[in-house]
């Protein structure tokens, strides 16, 4: 993944997350904070976001519960990260089914032009 924020850019959003999933902070505000655009989803946040994550192994979560939004994984609290990772791979699971039924959907509905997409194990 190229680097595309730069080293105090980083630092910033870590130095503004707090740790734990009561604590997280929704994408707007990170946003708003970072001086980046607020509107609509949010991309170049997610993007920083991503980033610290892969370029410098921050450990970053998200959650759907209230408050939504992004939180600092704390180094001692794995069942934290074991939670943060059993979303993801829920999340994951029902992405791969809905591209499942897809699949099925298209060489139901057009069999003469059928996709070559591999149906993937999960």
């Amino acid at each position: 993944m190229p680097i595309n924020f730069t080293q105090a850019e980083r630092n910033r959003l870590l130095q503004f997350l707090n740790f734990g999933i009561n604590n997280a902070f929704n994408a707007p505000t990170i946003a708003a904070h970072m001086g980046y655009p607020t509107g609509g989803n949010q991309v170049k946040t997610r993007n920083l976001i991503r980033e610290c994550i892969q370029h410098d192994h921050d450990l970053i979560a998200s959650t759907l519960k209230k408050p939504r939004g992004f939180y600092k994984i704390h180094r001692n609290n794995i069942q934290e990260l074991h939670d943060y990772l059993d979303s993801l791979e829920n999340r994951a699971r029902e992405i791969n089914g809905r591209r499942t039924n897809l699949i099925y959907n298209w060489n139901v509905s057009v069999p003469a032009n059928q996709t070559n997409r591999n149906i993937l194990p999960y």
